[in-house]
């Protein structure tokens, strides 16, 4: 009924997400002690570092590559600011429109 190489494949993916969150939980660790810390310099880099954990940690549970990740993250930004600032948006895109067409009649 069950495989053994089916119960592997769970347990290697079970020490996989038990990595990811140590990872994610050492880093996330070292943020909030930096985040006391004079030094900005010390709390970027631990910021930086926590960031790129978990877009890489988000990627791998929802079984997304990197870039196919930040295409995700880049789409909830956009998706974001467009409800935030939707007169900012249509604006925007009414510029991109018209120099699209300026370009355009000038090929003609």
């Amino acid at each position: 009924m069950f495989n053994r190489s089916n119960r592997n494949d769970v347990d290697d993916g079970v020490q996989d997400i038990h990595n990811d969150v140590s990872k994610l939980a050492d880093t996330l660790e070292d943020v909030l002690k930096s985040w006391g810390s004079d030094a900005k310099d010390e709390a970027d880099v631990a910021r930086r570092k926590a960031k790129a954990l978990l877009r890489e940690t988000r990627a791998r549970m929802q079984g997304r590559s990197r870039t196919q990740q930040a295409a995700c993250d880049a789409m909830g930004c956009a998706t974001t600011f467009i409800r935030e600032k939707p007169l900012c948006a249509v604006g925007t895109v009414a510029a991109v429109g018209i120099f699209v067409g300026a370009l355009l009649s000038l090929r003609k």
